[in-house]
């Protein structure tokens, strides 16, 4: 079999530019108490005014007051990975959520119907772009080894377990998204 990993690496800060009218504006998505509010994620124009995440508010508002925010709204990264899921249903019929902003499905059957797998990269990509969400794509022949992939790439396909063995192996430990002292 063979399988895809679309990682979205800005879930949140995509799905709340989204629904804005100027997506393009500064925007800093904040979570924490009142008393201690912290920026999760900022776009290319909050980071161009030195807006960092893990900044504190206060620290964000002496830089500049030219931003708006928005909250870091869990269930809505829920609702928005949720949503995307339906979209890959277009493409196979076996889709997984099991990973964070991350959506993991099956396409040896789907590249009979949709073309060889540069033709449905490059629809999944465009449809993606359209919708307004970052994403980065890989292909392998089980889930785990596509979403360990996508950690640090972006468009590979692996075709066969050597191609995997070598990709696996030239991973930094670091990407690998194994919990703290696992490796």
């Amino acid at each position: 079999m063979r399988w895809v990993c679309i990682l979205f690496p800005q879930l949140a800060l995509d799905a709340a530019l989204r629904q804005r009218p100027e997506p393009d504006a500064a925007l800093a998505l904040l979570s924490g108490t009142p008393q201690r509010r912290v920026i999760q994620a900022v776009n290319a124009a909050a980071r161009e005014l030195g807006l960092r995440p893990g900044q504190s508010l206060t620290a964000a508002q002496a830089l500049s007051k030219n931003f708006a925010s928005a909250e870091y709204d869990a269930d809505e990264i829920a609702h928005w990975q949720q949503f995307l899921a339906a979209w890959a249903y277009r493409f196979s019929s076996q889709v997984s959520l099991h990973y964070p902003r991350t959506l993991v499905f099956e396409i040896e059957s789907s590249l009979g119907l949709f073309g060889p797998w540069p033709q449905l990269e490059a629809r999944l990509r465009q449809e993606l772009n359209a919708l307004g969400f970052r994403h980065r794509i890989v292909s392998a022949p089980n889930p785990a080894a596509a979403r360990v992939l996508a950690n640090a790439y972006d468009g590979l396909a692996v075709t066969d377990l050597e191609q995997l063995r070598q990709a696996l192996g030239r991973m930094p430990v670091e990407r690998l998204g194994l919990l703290p002292g696992a490796a």
